[in-house]
């Protein structure tokens, strides 16, 4: 098996691959994936790495660095707290199926945000009802996805006018 068809396969049983450093890959899911795969995660490690880190965030949700999370939420913050307004309305895939178009910068920064901090506390109490903590897990994902799709937009956007 190839390392993209093994991503594939990982990825279709929804776990978050998570880069930690420049030779660490951390798996998380709502259920353990099976040994076989594990094993088959192991033997292609450096491949898959060299994979994730080759692909833009607007391509994978559910993989971001925790450097690059925290540099992440610290512009989406700065955005937020200073109430960025594009002079041009910035489109981009805020999910894989949707697009979203905005200018106002800071206020969609700032729901994101809102979003992220609710699921990591709801996560982190177990949930609740129906929005178990995996539910929320996917909503922290995607609200991460969403802040680093937006964020590349805007740099693809500045870079053309210059």
């Amino acid at each position: 098996m190839t390392a993209e068809e093994l991503l594939r396969q990982v990825r279709a049983r929804d776990a978050i691959l998570q880069v930690l450093g420049e030779s660490r890959l951390k798996v998380r899911g709502s259920s353990p994936l099976p040994t076989g795969m594990m094993e088959e995660l192991r033997e292609h490690k450096v491949p898959i790495l060299a994979l994730l880190m080759d692909e833009p965030p607007t391509m994978t949700p559910t993989l971001v660095s925790q450097e690059g999370s925290s540099h992440l939420l610290a512009w989406a913050a700065a955005a937020s707290e200073d109430g960025l307004v594009q002079p041009e309305p910035v489109q981009f895939l805020e999910t894989p199926l949707r697009p979203f178009t905005t200018a106002e910068v800071g206020r969609y920064c700032r729901c994101q945000m809102r979003i992220l901090f609710m699921a990591r506390s709801h996560r982190a109490t177990g949930g609740w009802g129906r929005f178990t903590a995996e539910w929320w897990r996917k909503m922290e994902s995607q609200a991460i996805g969403a802040l680093a799709a937006l964020r590349s937009a805007i740099e693809v956007s500045v870079d053309v006018e210059r």
